[in-house]
């Protein structure tokens, strides 16, 4: 194994741990600060640090060639992969679980796997579609299971909310595919991001709160939700991002997302024990509907070698 291909999986693998555990932070901050406010916060923070690192490298010479020849498809990454993404995100958690999100996010990588066969040709197999369908089956029955519940109209919400953001985020990562294959560094790529959040989402929360109430929220939070917006900001927005693009720089896109299905090893001990959600018989029957579609689907991968 080549020390570039090296270096992607274990970039990779530490994404999954941190977006992992990320599901279980933003439920437990939500309990102490609303969506809108929470992401604004968070891109402040992380607009800051981005800025830093903009004016750092200009002092230093740097040019930015790739990325201003190339700047109206880093702005359609940023607007993809953090306001709209990520604002879906936290407004669909907010009203459902996240062992719900652990289920329908499993659906992501065979979105993005299905992006990287149109757009950047990437070969699906027949038993590849017959995985990805069935897991599709799984995730939309899982979506679905509140309705059989009584009074659980914000749950089945949430979960068409996390649908949309599956398709959003798999549009941001096949953006940043590209943006990374013309040259445009995966550095500059993110904190340009992590600036178009904060500029988009920032004056649309100081509108609808008002820009007292806004300060206000956060300057009141408790120190434990500080420390869940402060985890967001660096360690699986500005972090992560970077890992996640550049670990795409060396693998194809169907192979990098295949590190995703390691997030539930982190999410649902953490759903479970730290914030107490249950393992009901619902989520038991879509694991194992999903679970099938994904050993169909990746099976074959284990038997090229």
């Amino acid at each position: 194994m080549s020390p570039n291909r090296l270096k992607a999986y274990f970039s990779l693998i530490l994404v999954a741990a941190i977006w992992g555990a990320a599901g279980p932070v933003i439920k437990f901050t939500l309990e102490g600060i609303d969506p809108l406010p929470f992401l604004s916060y968070r891109f402040a923070i992380s607009a800051v640090l981005s800025l830093a690192f903009f004016v750092y490298k200009i002092r230093k010479g740097k040019q930015f060639r790739r990325l201003k020849a190339n700047f109206p498809l880093a702005i359609l990454y940023g607007l993809l992969a953090v306001p709209i993404s990520l604002g879906i995100l936290f407004i669909g958690l907010d009203k459902t679980t996240v062992l719900d999100l652990t289920l329908i996010g499993v659906a992501g990588p065979l979105i993005v796997t299905a992006g990287g066969a149109l757009f950047f040709h990437d070969h699906i197999t027949h038993k590849e579609r017959i995985g990805i369908s069935i897991v599709i089956v799984g995730v939309i029955l899982n979506s679905i299971f509140p309705i059989l519940r009584v009074g659980s109209d914000i749950r089945l919400t949430g979960n068409l909310l996390l649908l949309v953001f599956l398709a959003a985020d798999a549009a941001s990562v096949l953006t940043a595919k590209k943006a990374v294959q013309i040259g445009i560094k995966s550095s500059n790529l993110t904190n340009l991001a992590f600036i178009i959040g904060a500029l988009t989402l920032i004056p649309l929360t100081a509108l609808i709160y008002g820009p007292g109430n806004l300060i206000n929220s956060i300057l009141n939070l408790e120190l434990k939700y500080h420390l869940g917006v402060w985890y967001m900001a660096l360690l699986s927005g500005s972090l992560a991002y970077y890992l996640y693009v550049r670990g795409q720089r060396t693998i194809e896109v169907s192979e990098a997302v295949l590190f995703n299905y390691l997030q539930p090893l982190f999410m649902v001990p953490l759903a479970v024990f730290w914030l107490g959600e249950k393992l009901s018989a619902t989520f038991l029957i879509g694991a194992v509907i999903i679970a099938a579609g994904l050993f169909i689907a990746e099976y074959k991968k284990g038997n090229k070698k």
